[in-house]
């Protein structure tokens, strides 16, 4: 049985959109077996080798590097491998400090 596609929100904050052609948010189409993996791989692809650079500061073992921050529906998250829904939104943010 051939997998159904979701349509998944992806947005992009400060220097990121830089990365993505200046985009704010696009939408993505994904199998709905997805993660938040690959669906990185997928902008991977799209974007080449300086987003992932960018994104991951280890791409073998799918580090996110310290200064991103990635939003599942609004809320952080780490586990690359949550797997993803129709109509979900995905946020790439840099992290900020400041004293």
């Amino acid at each position: 049985m051939k997998n159904a596609l979701i349509r998944v929100r992806v947005k992009y904050f400060a220097y990121i959109r830089s990365l993505v052609n200046n985009k704010r948010e696009e939408e993505i189409e994904l199998n709905d077996q997805s993660t938040i993996l690959e669906l990185i791989r997928v902008l991977a692809r799209k974007y080449g080798k300086t987003f992932i650079e960018s994104i991951f500061k280890d791409t073998r073992n799918n580090i996110l590097r310290d200064n991103v921050i990635l939003l599942h529906n609004g809320q952080s998250i780490n586990n690359l491998e949550m797997p993803l829904r129709d109509g979900d939104t995905i946020s790439f943010l840099p992290f900020l400090g400041g004293g």
